[in-house]
Formats: structure tokens, C-alpha cells, sequence
């Protein structure tokens, strides 16, 4: 969201409108202090108007969560998809492949596996198949449609 420019653009509307009013010097100190003293408000309400924004976004993508973060300073809409773990029958893996990798993702692995209570086989199959679900969502996740608010 761009901000900066609905600031700009309030200002030149409450300058024009001034303009309107004369020509004079009283008047035009006044506008001024009074559009310095608004534009934090603007500011905060352009942050409230994202908030619901991606609320009202959120209810419309069950499957995603739509967060508000700033980025450069104005405030931006993040969708993430939300996908539950991805299940793997760790009792029944008949298919083998080598890979090779450097040392240090190998000990990265095993010390990743480790912390989280599996073997390196379960730790990396999980990983896998985490992986090509997101890859297989992406493919064919593109959201069309329009966005209600």
C-alpha cells in the first residue's frame, strides 16, 4: 500500500480547498498546521484500513492467513497458505535413493532430525514431502476471482 502518496494527495486536495478560501497568509499558516497535525492520523488510519483489509481477506481464503507487515514503512499485505503437516507413513518406505550432499548439510540435517526426536531418514522424507505438497499447491494455487470489501 502506498501511503506516502494518499498523504500527498490529501494535501494538495486540502491546499487546493485552501486556495479556494484567498489569499490569505493567516489562513494558509493555519491549513498548514493543521495538515501537519492530521498526518499521523492519516497515517494510522491507512494501518487500521490494512488490518481490515486482511481480515476481510483472511475470511475470504480459509486455507491461507494474511498478515500486515511493513515493509519500507507502509504497510503491506502478506498471504501465506496454511497447510496442515504433511503425513507420512514412516512404517512402510520401500523406495531408495542416494543422494549426495556436502558434510555440512549433513551434520545441519542430523542435528535438525535430532531436535525434533526423528532419524535423518524420517527428518529428510518429511521434509521432502513438505516440500513437493507447497510445489504442488503452488502450481495451482492461483487465486482468480475478486476479493470482496
Amino acid at each position: 500500500m502506498d501511503v506516502e502518496s494518499v498523504v500527498q494527495q490529501f494535501r494538495r486536495s486540502v491546499e487546493g480547498q485552501l486556495a479556494i478560501a484567498g489569499d490569505d497568509p493567516a489562513l494558509a499558516a493555519a491549513g498548514e498546521a493543521v495538515l501537519i497535525a492530521l498526518e499521523p492520523a492519516l497515517r494510522q488510519a491507512a494501518s487500521a484500513l490494512a488490518e481490515q483489509a486482511a481480515a476481510e481477506v483472511a475470511a475470504q481464503l480459509p486455507d491461507n492467513t494474511v498478515d500486515v507487515v511493513l515493509s519500507d514503512g507502509e504497510p503491506t499485505l502478506v498471504v501465506r497458505r496454511t497447510g496442515d503437516s504433511v503425513a507420512i507413513n514412516t512404517e512402510d518406505l520401500d523406495a531408495r535413493m542416494t543422494v549426495r550432499l556436502p558434510e555440512n548439510l549433513k551434520d545441519d540435517l542430523e542435528a535438525a532430525a535430532s531436535e525434533l526426536g526423528d532419524s535423518v531418514n524420517t527428518f529428510v522424507v518429511k521434509a521432502l514431502a513438505g516440500s513437493a505438497e507447497v510445489l504442488k499447491r503452488s502450481s495451482r494455487s492461483t487465486f482468480e476471482g475478486t476479493i470482496e470489501t
